[in-house]
């Protein structure tokens, strides 16, 4: 009897230590999946996609199609992240011998968290056309980077005498002369900055959620706009409708508001002034103005702190945009910021389907100032200073991020 009762309890123990075992394997297995379903979910959430239903994939690949939530965070101290994504996977399991010590079969829950953080700052990206630096073109980025999202062979490409002041140089395309060239992270020449080419993912672009809005603007001014020599203040809630041209002996002063040019084009040769404001370039699709600073213009020029396009929080800092729908973005069309000019800016400039040069001797110099386009070009002469360390209150610039599971 005392031998028929040992062996039921150690058939008992060595039954309960097989399947705690096993359900110590199956946490394992949970856990693993559902750090990868995170880590999936978060990177498709910081790409735009169908976040739970890629995190539930990944959760199915990995064994686990059943016992899967995904959502935000509802505890810990992610709660709220925009970006975090959390899995909870839980699954009951099988339960025998265990029975003598067990009333009921145990549950295995993990849970994982995951999110996008922001590595490095990028003041210069190319949406799709390429980033070319080059001529006698002197460009600084205070500890910012200069991206590209063009597919190879494009990318960046570092050309003729052109300087190059930058922590580094990030491109989902090639990355031409960036180590031979004049290409380094200050003026005494001693570190090389970070070169990447052939970046899998794209570097997010800040105002993305601006390429399909359709902006509505107001009636236009009646008469139209006219400059003399004495300077003129305006403040918005009428669209600019012909093109126009503030001269070299002229000063137009903006008021703080959102500003609309309907089949414009904007010339500055004289003096431009205004805080907190949002220039749109608009209208139909083909016949989009375009802005252009020559040489002899001067002013400042600085965005809002909060978004004035409606509905649409990425437009915070935002100072310069042209229509994302607008097709007539040959060279007749493109954003020149040349010549001479010492128009100082602070913001967000976005033109998501257009071409930007810089040429001649423009001195853009500016601590808030982020430049996202379809092409760049810096050519001629032109003395480029950016950064993004003097933007207090918004972020007009995009980053470069990456996916981390941190819970």
């Amino acid at each position: 009897m005392v031998l028929a009762v040992s062996a039921t309890i150690l058939l008992g123990f060595t039954g309960l230590a097989i399947e705690a075992g096993g359900w110590y394997l199956a946490l394992r297995n949970a856990a693993t999946a559902a750090d990868m379903a995170a880590l999936a979910g978060a990177a498709a959430r910081e790409r735009g996609e169908d976040y739970s239903a890629v995190a539930s994939d990944t959760a199915a690949l990995n064994g686990f199609a059943a016992g899967v939530a995904v959502g935000p965070p509802t505890e810990g101290q992610f709660v709220g992240d925009a970006g975090a994504v959390q899995v909870v996977i839980s699954r009951n399991q099988q339960i025998s011998l265990a029975r003598l010590f067990l009333a009921t079969a145990p549950t295995v829950r993990t849970r994982a968290v995951a999110t996008v953080h922001a590595d490095s700052e990028v003041c210069v990206l190319s949406l799709g056309g390429g980033l070319e630096l080059g001529g006698n073109s002197t460009t600084k980025s205070g500890h910012c980077l200069l991206g590209s999202n063009a597919a190879a062979p494009n990318g960046i490409s570092v050309v003729g005498s052109a300087g190059v002041r930058a922590d580094g140089l990030v491109t989902t395309g090639a990355c031409s002369g960036c180590t031979s060239g004049d290409v380094w992270t200050d003026d005494n020449r001693n570190v090389p900055p970070l070169i990447v080419s052939g970046r899998p993912e794209p570097i997010r672009d800040p105002f993305s959620g601006l390429k399909n809005w359709t902006p509505q603007p107001p009636s236009c001014r009646s008469p139209a706009l006219a400059l003399g020599s004495t300077p003129v203040t305006i403040s918005p809630g009428q669209a600019i409708c012909s093109s126009l041209t503030v001269e070299p002996n002229q000063t137009l002063n903006l008021n703080p508001g959102i500003y609309y040019f309907r089949n414009a084009d904007l010339v500055v040769q004289g003096t431009l002034t205004g805080e907190g404001v949002t220039l749109i370039f608009t209208g139909d699709s083909d016949r989009v103005g375009t802005i252009r600073i020559n040489a002899g213009a001067t002013g400042r020029l600085t965005g809002p702190a909060s978004s004035l396009v409606p509905d649409r929080p990425e437009g915070a800092g935002l100072l310069l945009y042209r229509d994302g729908l607008a097709t007539n973005n040959g060279p007749n069309k493109e954003v020149q910021l040349n010549g001479g000019a010492t128009l100082h800016m602070s913001g967000g400039l976005y033109f998501p389907t257009s071409d930007v040069v810089m040429n001649g001797r423009s001195n853009i110099e500016s601590v808030c100032l982020s430049i996202v386009g379809y092409r760049l070009s810096f050519s001629g002469a032109a003395d480029t200073r950016l950064g993004v360390s003097g933007c207090e209150n918004y972020t007009p610039y995009p980053t470069i991020r990456t996916v981390r599971l941190v819970e």
